[in-house]
């Protein structure tokens, strides 16, 4: 009797459609039959009647079902256990038994086995199989290698420019603390130095504030009001120190709007940000260098006469002087900056403390403005600024001008309120950016965990750097922020076959490879197929 099973237990195929004694043959054979059978003839011989066969066919019949039953079960119990090992492993570095890396051409070299074995190949070309991949995986990984050094040089050349970027902040803090320590000596030792100080430091922050904000297209801003008061203050103590009346508007507009702005636009005593420090010593130090000339200064009516007659005014006269240049100051911006400049405001390619105010959506101001008609908002915020800065000249002109105590108590709230937004920035906002960080770390995490990364996990790889400076650095798509694109991709081509999810090796972190242990693998999967 010949017969030949199919590897999957399948339908057999019998030469011959009877047997030698002309009984039907039965469809089903096994190792178990063929065993039962040939003994039985064996010893009976040709005597062996029909029914006796028929019954043994039976218990054969019974006992090959169970079994083959059994040995499927062992089977999927098999497949489902295996499928759990494999899940352990990253998607993209699977061999078909689970334990390496799968090579793009693997089908290709199956066939080829297949083909080799089939003519009498046995073990040799499964050998030769576990060493080409063996060489091709390491051939990958020295690749990667490659490619991971370049992101780390890439890498390395940000961290020196952010070197660079924490270097002037460190700058940026050792002045602005020295400068207020400065200042404090010469407000107890010497007073009447302290218009001196403010010239010299606004000679260097003014000048760099109008380069930065150059640079940004931000340049509307410094037509703002707390602009134009510093000009009048320095004007004041320089050019006209005999005029009162513009003392009295200089004063009045840096004790009320300027000062009080410092709670508007939440200025921060933040020392390494030389933006912060720029926008605090534009709003606080000329309220303390007017205060220190109107109450501290010894002799300051020979220094300044325009301080001699201030007693006469009133203060509601005083508000009236004062409403003067800052009319003109409003007429003037709002003809040059909001109309003339309109198309480009209105067009984002500018911006000016009108659209900052309307898109703050959390300040009361920006509540208040989404509550208007779009064509009425910028008459009624022009009319608004103009009762704030009146309500906070009010203050001055009937009691800080005439109360060294009450001057010193507003300068130690206002200094005070700065100090508070400085803490917030530094506790809340350096707290938050360090809790996203914590979040994209933690999603990192999950994704590897989903994609069965437990190795790479625990490898971090240079896309994994997190600093402060260098998250703008890079965007997901791997092009620097500045426009320009990344180096070619050396692995475009890589033999890696990444099945799921579609990825190249290049894209992939790299786990702990045990090589020997894969290419063993890749012998018994050549061997299965013989």
């Amino acid at each position: 009797m010949s017969t030949s099973s199919p590897p999957h237990g399948g339908p057999p195929r019998n030469d011959s459609p009877t047997s030698e004694r002309g009984r039907p043959s039965f469809s089903r054979s096994s190792s178990f039959q063929s065993f039962i059978s040939k003994t039985s003839l064996d010893r009976y011989g040709e005597d062996w009647g029909t029914d006796a066969l028929t019954l043994l066919d039976v218990i054969e019949t019974f006992f090959d079902s169970r079994l083959d039953l059994f040995n499927r079960r062992l089977k999927a119990q098999s497949a489902r256990l295996k499928n759990r090992a494999v899940e352990l492993l990253p998607r993209g570095l699977r061999t078909p038994g689970g334990g390496g890396i799968l090579l793009a051409d693997d089908d290709h070299y199956s066939e080829g086995g297949d083909n080799r074995e089939g003519h009498g190949g046995h073990g040799g070309h499964g050998g030769r199989r576990g060493d080409r991949y063996r060489k091709e995986v390491e051939r990958e990984v020295e690749r990667i290698k490659v490619k991971l050094a370049a992101k780390v040089t890439q890498l390395s050349a940000q961290w020196r420019s952010a070197q660079i970027v924490r270097t002037k902040e460190k700058v940026s803090f050792l002045f602005g603390v020295l400068s207020l320590t400065f200042s404090s000596i010469l407000y107890g030792a010497a007073p009447e130095w302290l218009p001196f100080a403010y010239t010299a430091q606004s000679a260097f922050y003014i000048p760099t504030r109008i380069y930065t904000y150059k640079r940004k297209a931000w340049h509307y801003f410094l037509f703002d009001l707390c602009y134009f008061v510093n000009v009048l203050d320095l004007l004041w103590i320089w050019v006209f120190p005999s005029s009162t009346k513009l003392f009295i508007c200089s004063y009045l507009l840096t004790m009320g709007p300027l000062a009080s702005a410092i709670i508007t636009w939440r200025n921060s005593l933040v020392f390494h940000s030389l933006d912060k420090v720029t926008s605090l010593f534009i709003h606080v130090y000329p309220p303390v260098v007017l205060t220190v000339i109107r109450h501290n200064y010894a002799n300051a009516e020979q220094r300044y006469p325009g301080l001699a007659q201030v007693n006469d005014y009133s203060w509601y006269t005083m508000i009236l002087l004062a409403g003067v240049p800052y009319i003109l100051w409003q007429a003037a911006y709002y003809k040059f900056i909001s109309i003339d400049r309109k198309s480009k405001i209105e067009s984002g390619q500018r911006a000016n403390s009108f659209q900052y105010m309307l898109n703050d959506k959390r300040g009361p101001i920006g509540k208040a403005l989404q509550g208007i008609k779009p064509e009425h908002r910028e008459p009624w915020f022009i009319f608004g600024q103009l009762i704030y800065s009146i309500v906070f000249m009010v203050p001055p002109a009937v009691l800080f001008i005439h109360s060294a105590k009450a001057s010193a108590a507003f300068l130690a709230i206002i200094f005070s309120v700065s100090a508070w937004n400085g803490a917030t920035f530094y506790v809340e906002v350096f707290g938050r950016k360090f809790e996203r960080e914590l979040e994209r770390l933690r999603k990192e995490m999950e994704l590897a965990s989903a994609t069965g990364g437990s190795n790479a996990s625990s490898n971090p790889t240079p896309s994994n750097f997190g600093s402060p400076f260098t998250d703008a650095a890079l965007s997901p798509s791997g092009h620097s922020a500045d426009g320009h694109h990344a180096e070619v991709d050396n692995l475009a081509n890589s033999p890696l076959v990444l099945p799921g999810t579609r990825q190249s090796a290049a894209e992939l972190e790299v786990p702990e490879l045990v090589l020997d242990k894969a290419a063993t693998e890749v012998d018994k999967e050549s061997r299965k197929t013989i």
